[in-house]
């Protein structure tokens, strides 16, 4: 009965005196202190001890008031050992030792990773800086006439310094981008390289006017350094701008045109009708938005190259917007090149690989936008007389790379053509033969122009025949054949010709040449450039003759097709960036193409050069080795070898080709350790020395990347592929061939060239190098921590409420005592951490984190044949992406499951110490000061007790400051600020309510022994399971704060520059509304606990239980949902927050009505069972409503503070 539950409980009189001043629990001066954590809502000791520790004071106290002293001391003492540990080092590690394990495996795999994303970089940095003399005009005419963002953003006209006379446009137009916070300068390297490469060329050529070489204009764009990776919205805006100052620009030329006239033969120069347009990374994306807008003119982009672009997916998804712009755009090139649209444009991705630690280099690749005929990929480590990798920032100023760029730019330029560039197929084939680094499927060119040639030995200084098959020269022979052939022709000629028997040859065989450029370059022009092309014959014999004393072969030859040599880098000089690269140059020419003829001539320069050599030789095959299967094999060392000498075809082949059979988008690098085999032979004559090095390619079969390592034992092999997530309609709408094979992948390939003269074989041992695949994995899934850090917080978030619905209410504890049952109170995210660790949630979600991607790869195995292109794709974009390396792909959520479990944890513990410093401040300086001790003790207890002694809520109207708030935010969020910065301030408002809930139980927590009482504990434990509920809120909002920085530093960007425009979405109220609503809310009251015993249900058992069960289903769903799609869209995360925020108001907000249907609540609020006014209920009284405070002459400052803040 309620009367009977009062009676044990001791009355305010007989615990502190009589009379409405007497102070509560008074203590002596010189009394013994008990130490008490500071920390609220984090107390080291574990929750059951807590309340054991309450229940037991009630009982305590019951005892003392029936006069039963011996039973009252003994339950004291233990109820005060129990809430006084004596020792809290021993009691906080045995209650957080999952915890600090947790932390310290984080700490550790984050500094391990930490260290490899900065020094882990498997190549290394070999840029040679570049100069130029900068002039940049601004075009003032260029005003509100032409752009509503005139004062926003700026257009200038870059003017190199000595080349650029006229401050006038009258070349070709070329429009540069800055990317993401990058500047209109960036320009300066390129245009600098350009005017020196055209004033070179033009000096070599004066006809070049004549072909409409003229030169080109650099214009850059000022966009106020946007932060365009973040913030979509400012794709569109400045995607908008960028077609104006197109159309600006080319108002520009008829004037221009006409007054400046650059050929002497009087070459007619069309009016530009197109812009060259040079996107550096967003810039790049900036530019192909440019085509979807309305005031977009057809025709006016040719052409559009994109240094280091993140085309298929955003880097960052942090905001709904860029990822809206990134699939309207790509949609439309997709398609744009099967209806028309696009089909005169060129599109152009250079990246910079493994150095580019900005973007995932996976994401340049183009081959799915669009297609072979108009497309082009690939990264820096496979661009000629580049061979680095380059980082974000250096692919602009890096001198290899930016003398690279302008030659190409100059080599495609026409100004006899409205367009200014020369016909798509042209100029895609010149920049085919200038960027690859590759002799397959005719990559670099046929050289045509020998085709007709014809010659016979009488055109040669002498002609030799190596009957083995096999041509090796260095200059030493070159002259002992020059010296035994001088006098045999009537005159001198510079050639020599050698010819290989075709003889034996098969389907399979090949030509090969290998040989150094310097070998043909004379002593006097050793300074020179210029090499002595060498060039393929085919030969047919016509007679034998005697030539002197040595019988020679006659012969008539012809040219045949062969694709230009391609080149082999080996190293600079002293590996200095400044000094020129040395470079192999190789060819092969399948047997097709010499079936017909006797012999392959070789044709040469008769004298040597001072150094080199030239390996020729017609091979059955190049040597093929596979390994495999996946990485299964590669979790230990993998050998692949050469088959031994006379089974293996490298007795007369310079290259060995192995193809590893591993994922297209792998997370690995791979370690290889080369170890060439030296060995006699009786099949061929063996050098003393190799007269190279051996040389490494890697390729990926695709033309996108390649990478070169001279005379370099060990070598780390890392991938790009396409990236993880594909756009679900790439396949089902690709109807051009090129399109289709472009999802192809056909594993890792590595080339191999070493002297087949010296080296019998080789062995290359392949294992993963799990230091250096760290830095990848940061690459390619930084957005998967913040998914797996929500994840967690929802997890930590739904324990802490399980545990306090399941939990006796305070009422309950009022009769327990230190033997009964523990009441666990609301938990700290801390302890919910520890609980998640234990109760097996972590080794849960390690099982989900593994078999999620091998799930997904069995279902789109099974279901290939079933489901549409487009929805096998949604599937596989799925959780992190799945291309065939789900077997392997487990091992990277696992990590990232444990890691993001310790970045929640280290949130907590973070957030816990700035609220437990803060509070603990604030309580000590309200009790010196009384202004401070005012305005910080108005708080009112929502939690009273009834007459009966019950808990119950007060429902106490809120004031009117927060309503003129709530005004005040729907009036900004509506009108200026955007709804993030709301959010902001939001998020600070419920850390300042955590600091000041936790100062009240600071104040409120007993101080010593003799104030250790049951009101006091009880008023206590009320204030800290509000401060871990304040807490557990913070903490679960933290995760929505990266996705709210963008709109933020976008708008204060933008108010610095006076501009106002926003995205229509950043004036949203429902973005923020749950946010707003469930503060409101918790700020007065701690969310209800759905319990339905019968003993203190606060609803009828229906309605809690359904409560419960939405509840704990939309945390569940937020759970489910965050895993399988928010790591490729993590902004869908700050929706899904601000749901559950929403239904933990809706919770909060419905409490009062639940409690007026509930039996129990009208039983106790009727008039009729209400009986007397009980002790306790005076005591909670005094404490809620006092108006005065309570003080004593020998009252301690401790207890004058709680006295205070309890008024």
């Amino acid at each position: 009965m309620v009367g009977q539950q009062s009676t044990g409980i001791v009355s305010r009189k007989t615990i502190a005196g009589s009379g409405p001043n007497s102070r509560l629990s008074p203590h002596p001066a010189d009394s013994p202190r008990v130490g008490v954590s500071t920390v609220a809502g984090e107390d080291e000791r574990d929750d059951n001890t807590h309340n054991i520790t309450k229940q037991s004071l009630v009982s305590a106290s019951s005892s003392s008031a029936r006069g039963d002293g011996a039973t009252s001391d003994g339950l004291e003492d233990r109820c005060r050992k129990s809430w006084h540990s004596e020792r809290p080092v021993v009691e906080f590690l045995r209650t957080r030792i999952g915890v600090l394990c947790l932390l310290l495996v984080s700490v550790v795999v984050g500094a391990i990773t930490a260290q490899s994303y900065f020094h882990g970089q498997p190549d290394v940095a070999g840029c040679a800086m570049s100069y130029s003399r900068p002039r940049f005009v601004e075009q003032t005419e260029f005003d509100d006439r032409w752009t509503r963002f005139s004062t926003k953003y700026k257009l200038y006209l870059y003017r190199e310094g000595g080349y650029d006379a006229f401050d006038e446009a009258f070349r070709i137009p070329i429009l540069f981008v800055p990317g993401n916070a990058g500047s209109h300068k960036q320009v300066r390297s390129i245009a600098s390289a350009s005017a020196t490469a055209f004033m070179e060329l033009a000096s070599k050529n004066p006809g070049v006017f004549d072909r409409g070489q003229i030169g080109y204009d650099y214009f850059t764009v000022g966009l106020n350094e946007e932060l365009t990776a973040l913030h979509g919205y400012s794709i569109l805006e400045q995607a908008d701008f960028i077609n104006d100052a197109i159309r600006y620009i080319l108002s520009l030329y008829p004037e221009t045109r006409a007054k400046h006239r650059l050929s002497s033969k009087g070459t007619t120069f069309a009016l530009p009708t197109s812009v060259v347009v040079v996107g550096h990374s967003m810039g790049g994306v900036v530019a192909r938005t440019a085509f979807t807008l309305p005031n977009h003119i057809v025709g006016s982009i040719q052409a559009i190259f994109t240094l280091s672009t993140p085309h298929n997916n955003p880097t960052a998804s942090l905001e709904y917007y860029v990822d809206k712009v990134y699939s309207s755009v790509n949609s439309f090139w997709r398609h744009g090149f099967h209806n028309g649209t696009l089909d005169d444009v060129s599109l152009v991705s250079i990246a910079g690989g493994n150095l580019d630690s900005m973007i995932n280099s996976d994401y340049t690749y183009i081959g799915e936008l669009a297609p072979g005929r108009n497309s082009l990929s690939i990264l820096s480590t496979g661009v000629d007389d580049v061979w680095l990798s380059l980082d974000h920032q250096s692919i602009l100023w890096c001198a290899q790379m930016a003398k690279k760029f302008s030659k190409m730019l100059v080599r495609i330029m026409d100004a006899r053509r409205p367009s200014q560039l020369l016909p798509l197929d042209q100029r895609m084939s010149i920049m085919r033969q200038l960027l690859y680094s590759d002799w397959e499927n005719g990559a670099n060119g046929v050289a045509e122009a020998l085709t007709a040639k014809q010659s016979s030995n009488d055109d040669y200084s002498y002609v030799y025949t190596h009957e083995d098959g096999t041509t090796r020269l260095v200059p030493e022979d070159m002259h002992s054949l020059l010296s035994k052939n001088q006098g045999n022709r009537a005159r001198e000629p510079s050639s020599a010709l050698h010819l290989l028997p075709v003889n034996g040859a098969t389907s399979n065989s090949m030509a090969q040449l290998l040989y150094d450029p310097r070998l043909f370059v004379m002593a006097h022009d050793s300074g020179s450039d210029a090499a002595y092309p060498v060039v393929l014959l085919g030969c047919n014999s016509i007679k034998a003759a005697s030539n002197g004393t040595k019988a020679e072969t006659r012969v008539r030859c012809q040219g045949i097709p062969a694709p230009l040599p391609t080149k082999l880098p080996m190293r600079r000089v002293d590996d200095d960036p400044e000094q020129p690269l040395f470079a192999l140059h190789y060819m092969e020419v399948p047997a097709a193409t010499f079936k017909q003829f006797e012999y392959v001539g070789v044709q040469t320069p008769a004298k040597p050069g001072v150094a080199g050599f030239l390996h020729a030789a017609i091979v059955k095959g190049v040597e093929k080795l596979e390994s495999g299967p996946s990485y299964l094999r590669l979790l230990r060392p993998v050998d692949v070898r050469t088959p031994p000498d006379g089974k293996s075809r490298m007795g007369s082949s310079a290259r060995t080709r192995i193809r590893l059979d591993v994922p297209e988008s792998p997370f690995f690098v791979l370690r290889g350790t080369l170890t060439m085999h030296r060995g006699t032979t009786s099949s061929r004559v063996m050098t003393a020395a190799p007269r190279f090095e051996p040389i490494i390619r890697q390729s990926d079969g695709r033309r996108f990347e390649s990478r070169f390592w001279y005379d370099q034992s060990t070598v780390d092999f890392a991938i790009h592929g396409r990236g993880a997530y594909v756009p679900s309609d790439v396949i089902s709408n690709a109807e051009d061939s090129e399109l289709k094979s472009a999802g192809q992948w056909g594993g890792l390939v590595i080339d191999v060239w070493a002297d087949p003269d010296y080296y019998t074989g080789f062995e290359l041992a392949l294992q993963i190098n799990w230091y250096s695949s760290l830095n990848r994995t940061i690459k390619r899934y930084d957005m998967a921590l913040l998914a797996m850090s929500f994840v967690w917080a929802c997890l930590v978030m739904l324990h802490q409420l399980r545990t306090w619905n399941t939990g006796v209410s305070l009422e309950a504890r009022q009769n327990s005592s230190c033997r009964g049952v523990a009441t666990p109170a609301f938990p700290s995210c801390l302890t919910s951490i520890e609980r998640l660790i234990r109760n097996g949630t972590l080794a849960v979600l390690l099982g989900a984190a593994v078999l999620t991607p091998i799930f997904q790869e069995v279902v789109a195995h099974l279901m290939q044949n079933v489901w549409s292109p487009a929805r096998l794709a949604s599937w596989n974009n799925l959780f992190m992406g799945d291309r065939g390396s789900g077997w392997v792909l487990g091992l990277v959520p696992a990590l990232l499951v444990v890691v993001s479990l310790g970045f929640v944890a280290l949130e907590a513990i973070v957030l816990t110490a700035i609220c437990s410093v803060a509070s603990w401040t604030v309580a000590e300086v309200s009790g010196r000061f009384e202004s401070t001790r005012k305005h910080w003790s108005r708080h009112d207890v929502l939690e009273a007790v009834s007459e009966d002694g019950r808990l119950k809520p007060r429902f106490v109207t809120i004031p009117v400051r927060p309503l003129i708030a709530t005004v005040a935010f729907v009036v900004f969020v509506c009108t200026f600020v955007p709804y993030q910065f709301a959010f902001l301030v939001i998020y600070m408002a419920q850390l300042f309510t955590a600091i000041r809930t936790m100062g009240h139980a600071y104040l409120a927590a007993p101080q010593s022994a003799t104030t250790l009482t049951p009101q006091r504990v009880l008023v206590s434990e009320v204030l800290r399971d509000r401060a871990r509920y304040q807490l557990g809120l913070l903490l679960f909002w933290t995760s929505s704060l990266p996705y709210c920085a963008p709109e933020l530093l976008v708008w204060v960007r933008n108010l610095s520059v006076l501009w106002f425009e926003d995205a229509p979405s950043d004036h949203n109220l429902a973005n923020m509304a749950g946010y707003f609503a469930l503060r409101l809310l918790a700020s007065y009251h701690i969310v209800p606990r759905l319990t339905f015993n019968a003993t203190e249900r606060l609803a009828p058992s229906r309605t809690a239980w359904w409560l419960r069960i939405m509840t704990y289903a939309f945390f569940g769903s937020a759970v489910v949902y965050a895993w399988m799609h928010s790591i490729r869209r993590p902004y869908i995360l700050y929706s899904l927050a601000n749901a559950i925020s929403a239904w933990l108001a809706l919770v909060q907000f419905a409490e009062f009505p639940l409690r007026l249907v509930s039996p129990v609540q009208r039983r106790v609020l009727s008039p009729a069972a209400t009986p007397a006014a009980s002790p306790i209920a005076a005591e909670f009284s005094g404490f809620a409503r006092s108006s005065t405070p309570l003080a004593a002459p020998s009252a301690s400052r401790s207890d004058d503070r709680l006295d205070r803040k309890l008024r």
